[in-house]
């Protein structure tokens, strides 16, 4: 399982999250507040994605990210909930595969674990991120998947 500290890193640290949530109930407070839009550039960095695939895994438009990065904002709940979700997967796949570059990779190609799906592509939803997750656990413990 993905730590709460590595979540974070991805999201570009506690300064970046501007705050320090260390359990569940704590993520839960900064994404009803709404997690900075710099966290959201800090795992476009990590995930290695343009604007137009971080503002839709958001589920925001290009210009509303735009926006938002320009005025320093926050974004919505559901964003942040959204963000959250692929900072997660993005964390795991970081572990499993021990470098950004590595878990970038796997994350924008074709999976057959997956039934040839992109993995970025399903964690525009709970399900398709509950499917990427479990797929990465049986690659971290050593299950052909």
């Amino acid at each position: 399982m993905t730590s709460m500290a590595a979540i974070a890193g991805v999201l570009g640290g506690s300064r970046a999250v501007g705050a320090r949530p260390k359990t569940a109930a704590d993520w839960q407070a900064v994404i009803e507040e709404g997690i900075p839009v710099g966290s959201a550039e800090a795992l476009k960095r990590a995930i290695a994605v343009p604007d137009r695939e971080l503002a839709a895994l958001l589920g925001i438009s290009e210009k509303t990210l735009s926006r938002g990065r320009a005025a320093g904002g926050r974004l919505d709940p559901v964003a942040s909930d959204r963000l959250f979700r692929v900072a997660r997967i993005g964390a795991l796949a970081i572990g499993v595969f021990e470098s950004e570059a590595a878990a970038a990779d796997w994350l924008k190609r074709p999976q057959i674990g997956l039934g040839g799906r992109v993995p970025l592509e399903l964690l525009t939803t709970d399900v398709g991120r509950d499917q990427v997750e479990k797929l990465l656990l049986r690659i971290e413990h050593g299950v052909y998947s």
